[in-house]
This record gives structure tokens, sequence and C-alpha cells, in this order.
């Protein structure tokens, strides 16, 4: 995590904590937060409002609302997929039951815009928050169908179903300091999402197969590619996606941007060690 994060990372967790509360669904949705995670869109969120001169409270809004509403698509998503685990433990639905899972997803949402109280533009805020939610459940609903004859339509699946949540942040925190979004954050949070997607399917080959899930590798070998071409296409492709992510980052405003390329660089290394170990 970046520096930022070590400085405001542990109130943006108490907030989460609180904005959740008590109670049954508030214990359930808090289970799922206390499993960790990387933190990846508090991180973005924490990173932008820092280069922007945002406080800390703008800060914490922005970085609460994009980190509860992408842990909300998780455990809706594991319930979806039927996916026992997540992050090492039981997902919400197989340790709490699916009727809590649903409960615990919903008011992680409602708890994302709660957030965005502390937002100096709520009205624009709430609307990029009901866009990402729109676009990633077009996403989900691609995923959940299975149906993925193409690269070019993997793309758009991982693009609508990814790319929203890792914009949001940046999306919020341009907001909040009254800069113009002309569609560029979206863009990059598209191309880091096929990367980061690209990577997880490399990592996860073998458990996709099994399971049928989506996955660019399977696709790739059902045409004329052997598997070891198919690694090194996918390979390609994420190295592309980063590289068009980082270039429409430099034009975001005021060095905005440079929130996105901390997380490419992230990628870029995991790919080198992909690449190395092939």
């Amino acid at each position: 995590m970046s520096v930022q994060w070590n400085v405001d990372g542990m109130a943006v967790e108490e907030s989460m904590r609180a904005l959740l509360g008590g109670g049954s669904v508030g214990s359930v949705a808090t289970y799922h937060v206390a499993t960790g995670g990387a933190r990846t869109r508090a991180t973005l969120a924490l990173d932008a409002a820092a280069v922007l001169g945002l406080d800390s409270a703008v800060a914490r809004a922005c970085a609460c609302a994009a980190e509860l509403l992408h842990n909300a698509s998780l455990v809706h998503d594991d319930l979806q997929e039927r996916d026992p685990l997540r992050r090492g433990g039981p997902a919400v639905w197989h340790a709490h039951g699916e009727a809590a899972a649903i409960s615990a997803g919903d008011l992680m949402i409602s708890a994302a815009y709660a957030s965005l109280g502390r937002h100096p533009d709520p009205a624009r805020a709430i609307m990029l928050l009901h866009e990402a939610v729109a676009e990633t459940a077009r996403g989900q609903t691609m995923d959940l169908a299975a149906r993925v004859p193409s690269v070019a339509a993997y793309r758009d699946l991982v693009a609508a179903k990814t790319g929203p949540l890792l914009a949001l942040p940046v999306q919020l925190a341009l907001c909040a300091a009254g800069l113009p979004d002309t569609g560029d954050a979206a863009r990059v949070g598209r191309g880091l999402a096929i990367a980061y997607q690209i990577l997880d399917d490399l990592h996860d080959l073998d458990a996709d197969q099994a399971a049928n899930r989506v996955n660019i590798c399977t696709i790739l070998t059902s045409g004329d590619m052997t598997p070891a071409e198919a690694r090194d296409a996918a390979r390609r492709s994420a190295q592309d996606a980063l590289t068009g992510a980082r270039r429409l980052a430099c034009d975001l405003p005021h060095g905005a941007g440079s929130a996105f390329h901390t997380l490419a660089d992230r990628l870029d290394g995991t790919l080198t060690e992909y690449s190395n170990a092939a």
C-alpha cells in the first residue's frame, strides 16, 4: 500500500465499520470487511485526494464509498457464483447463509452512499456511484451468463465488471476538487481492469477451467493457440492494457493520474514475475 494509506488507512477502516453499524446484518458485513483485502480502491482515493489537496474528511469519504461498494460486489459475487472461500476463509454466504449475504451486501451499498454525505458535491458524487453500480451490474450479468466467445467480448465483460470500481475513487476525488472529468478516468479504469483480470486468469487458470468460469486463456485456446501461446498472448494483452491506461492517466488534471500510475506499476511488476516464471 502507499505511504498515504499508512497515514489515513486506519481512519478509513474505522469509518467503514462505523457506517456498517451493529446488529446482525452489520456484524455480518463487518465480518467480511475484517477479512482484509488489498484496499486498492481506498488507496486510489487517498492517493488522488492527496495529490489534489483535499482534506482528510473528504479523502476518507471517497475512499470509504469506493471500498464499501467493491466489497459489496464481492459478497454478492461469491453468492452468485457459489464460491465458498474469500481471502482464505469462508465467504459470507458460506459462513452466515444466503439471506445474510444478500442483506450484508445491500448494507454495504447503502453505506457507500452514506459515506458521500461528507463529499463537497454529494449530488454529482451520488450519480458517479450510481453509474458505477449500474455498469458493474451489467458486467456481472454478462459474467454469469458465461457466453464469451471472443477476446473482444471478454474485454467488454471485464471492463464493465471491474473497470467502474477502479475508476470511481479517482472520479470522486476529481469531483470533490471541482475538476472536470472528461471520461479519461473511466477509460483508465477499464484498461487497468483488463490487466488486473488477466493476471487473475493466469493465476487461476486450472481452477477456472474446473469450474467452467470465464478465463482469457481458455478463450484463446479454443482457437488455434497452444496453452503456452495462449498464456503469452494473454500477458501481451495485459501489457498493452497497462500501456494504454498509463497514457490516458497522464491526461487527468492536476496530476490525479499518478494514483493510477502507482497501481499500474504494481500490476506491471506482477506481470513481469509471470513472464519470468514462464
